[in-house]
């Protein structure tokens, strides 16, 4: 009968199963069932079963987290391509390829002498006018009160009038043109727009450009972004804010921190990847545009779970269990399986088991709810 019991025992493990625990090492299932089989047979079935330290597990808080592989190239967010707004001969030219420069410096300077001459013509022209218009105010203020006294026919009124308004509209005009050339003299001086670095500089002095022709390209490199592509299964994890961790190509494994700041609207449609840009901050200047970076975007993050091996999780007709130790005990303890990112070796537990519970880690057949067991003390 023993021998019998036995041979259900080993038929009932054929499989080995071969679990790792972390804190001691590679447990063979099959050589514990060996053992109990041999506990059958020398008529100890009803003693106590003893479990190894290796068979247990003492639920601990552990920190668990969900990290989306992503890489891409780094590209400035401010950048400027600066033009000329009207033609002319540049005459100075202060900034060159790499150079650093901050906001408001002077980078380039046309030749204003022709710019100078069309301003001082314009304001004296503006000036002129407003004497005109002056004279033709006073002139309709002597009219109307003239015609108060009948003296000054409807006729000589309505010619002031027409008067006042003709020098007036003129005034208007040559002070536009005035504004004009002052901003025309304004533009000859090229300033940068924000603090950066020259990237390209398309311009010599002494050369001639047509207006809208490009002089420089300035980046700032203090604010870069990574831009990454992410599957569109992916996308619905990925949520503005997100911490990202990325290794920059060429700064010796040294990590950037940065944060998602845009998710693209539309996927490729040949690769149905959408891009996702990733904001860093450069305090150092050790980023470049167009570094190759690769990393990961934290998804969540937990570091109060409960996880077991998942070797460790049981299921009849009622759902899910685990077997707990309670004074001397096994005992059928419910479990409720969490969102599973446990991995393939562990599982995440969400209700069930709390911190300080013992818990049975082999898949033993022997071991069942109600079974008494013990655990020898160390040493």
């Amino acid at each position: 009968m023993r021998l019998t019991q036995a041979g259900l025992l080993l038929g009932g493990v054929y499989v080995a199963v071969v679990f790792i625990d972390p804190a001691r090492g590679t447990i063979d299932a099959n050589e514990r069932v060996k053992e109990v089989v041999q506990a059958v047979t020398a008529g100890q079935i009803d003693k106590p079963l003893e479990l190894a330290p290796s068979e247990i597990a003492d639920i601990r808080p552990t920190s668990m987290a969900e990290r989306l592989r992503v890489s891409g190239d780094l590209e400035p967010i401010n950048r400027a391509v600066l033009h000329a707004k009207d033609g002319g001969r540049i005459v100075e030219v202060h900034a060159v390829a790499g150079q650093a420069v901050k906001a408001g410096d002077v980078l380039v300077r046309f030749e204003t002498d022709d710019l100078r001459s069309i301003l001082r013509q314009r304001e004296g022209d503006r000036d002129v006018a407003m004497a005109e218009m002056l004279l033709a105010m006073q002139s309709l203020n002597r009219i109307e009160q003239l015609a108060v006294k009948n003296i000054a026919s409807q006729e000589q009124l309505d010619k002031a009038r027409s008067e006042v308004a003709a020098t007036t509209a003129r005034l208007k005009s040559l002070s536009a043109q005035a504004d004009i050339a002052r901003t025309g003299l304004r533009d000859a001086e090229i300033l940068a727009p924000f603090d950066g670095v020259i990237s390209k500089r398309a311009i010599d002095p002494g050369s001639r450009v047509a207006a809208g022709a490009e002089l420089f390209t300035i980046v700032d490199t203090s604010v870069l972004e990574a831009e990454v592509l992410v599957s569109t299964r992916d996308v619905p994890r990925i949520a503005i804010g997100q911490r990202a961790e990325l290794r920059i190509d060429g700064l010796n494994g040294q990590t950037a921190i940065g944060r998602v700041d845009r998710i693209g609207p539309v996927a490729d449609h040949g690769t149905r990847f959408i891009p996702v840009y990733i904001r860093l901050s450069d305090n150092d200047a050790r980023l470049r545009g167009g570094m190759f970076a690769t990393g990961s975007i934290l998804i969540r993050q937990n570091e109060d779970a409960i996880v077991i091996p998942a070797i460790s999780l049981r299921r009849d007709e009622t759902g899910d269990y685990v077997l707990k130790l309670k004074r001397g005990r096994l005992v059928r303890q419910p479990v409720t399986v969490g969102s599973g990112w446990g991995g393939k070796d562990g599982v995440e537990i969400s209700r069930g088991l709390v911190y300080g519970d013992t818990i049975v880690t082999v898949p033993l057949p022997r071991l069942k709810p109600d079974v008494a067991v013990t655990i020898p003390k160390a040493g």
